[in-house]
């Protein structure tokens, strides 16, 4: 939705009618407010309110400290888990009261994990080992806020709610070029003890497609058809969202099916992204 501007009008009677009905539409990217500059910004999901810092201390571009602000896309894809989506019915669970695991790749400032768990989800955030204590700052921090709220629901609502729990969520460096190796289990990130998940979450993740190969085979890695003991068989699914800036944001979708051998589904316009594996 594009912003729209009021013709002037020297009528007093009509300008009047104006003023009292006037509709003013604005877009997501306001172009009278930069959300990327500010050092905090305040997001509400299922009524538990967010804080999400933003590092602002160096130069942010494609190539370095991407993970240090909230980018139009984690945004959306956060409303789009908490309002638009149920995980239950995308995976085939029959009881809601089965847990959902979730990974999140390239967490940045956590929103979109976060949106996860207040899903109620279980969720591991991970990032490369320069960015991962922004996030895990971040996600300390709103975890804590979250739970205070939560107490506060519980003391005055007076009302059973699915209640979030602080060990449903676990923060770790994970590079994508480095996964571990099958004989190195004592390494965490390592499958055996990290586990398989039922959705992997990949908000922007898309600009570099040197590192497309690699991404793929980090969803394979930790997707269900690796792990012979998959409870009720089910497959992992896929969900990320990107925006199209002309840096080769296709290939990752081909390399998906020709290596990764990922069924993709369209799910909103030209943005977000399933896929099955």
């Amino acid at each position: 939705m594009s912003e729209t501007k009021q013709n002037d009008c020297n009528n007093s009677d009509t300008k009047s009618n104006y003023e009292s009905k006037a509709m003013v539409l604005w877009r997501f990217d306001n172009p009278y407010a930069n959300y990327k500059k500010d050092t905090e910004r305040i997001f509400v999901f299922n009524g538990y309110t967010l804080q999400i810092s933003q590092n602002l201390m160096n130069k942010i571009d494609i190539t370095k400290n991407t993970g240090n602000i909230v980018w139009d896309g984690a945004y959306i894809l956060s409303k789009y888990i908490i309002d638009h989506i149920n995980f239950y019915e995308i995976l085939n669970i029959d009881s809601n009261n089965e847990q959902i695991k979730f990974l999140e790749l390239g967490s940045g400032c956590g929103l979109v994990g976060l949106a996860a768990w207040i899903k109620g989800g279980k969720i591991e955030f991970t990032g490369t080992k320069t960015n991962i204590g922004h996030t895990k700052m971040n996600v300390e921090k709103n975890v804590k806020l979250i739970l205070e709220q939560q107490n506060q629901k519980l003391q005055v609502e007076n009302k059973n709610i699915k209640e979030l729990r602080k060990e449903d969520v676990g923060v770790h460096a994970l590079d994508w070029r480095e996964l571990p190796e099958p004989d190195d289990t004592k390494n965490i990130m390592h499958i055996n003890n990290f586990g398989t998940f039922d959705i992997i979450l990949a908000s922007e993740l898309l600009y570099l497609p040197e590192l497309h190969k690699d991404l793929v085979k980090t969803m394979k890695y930790y997707c269900h058809r690796n792990n012979q003991n998959i409870r009720n068989k089910r497959n992992t699914r896929v969900l990320g969202i990107y925006k199209e800036r002309g840096l080769s944001e296709p290939s990752f979708f081909e390399i998906a099916k020709s290596l990764g051998k990922f069924n993709v589904e369209w799910v909103m316009l030209t943005v977000i992204k399933i896929i099955y594996i």
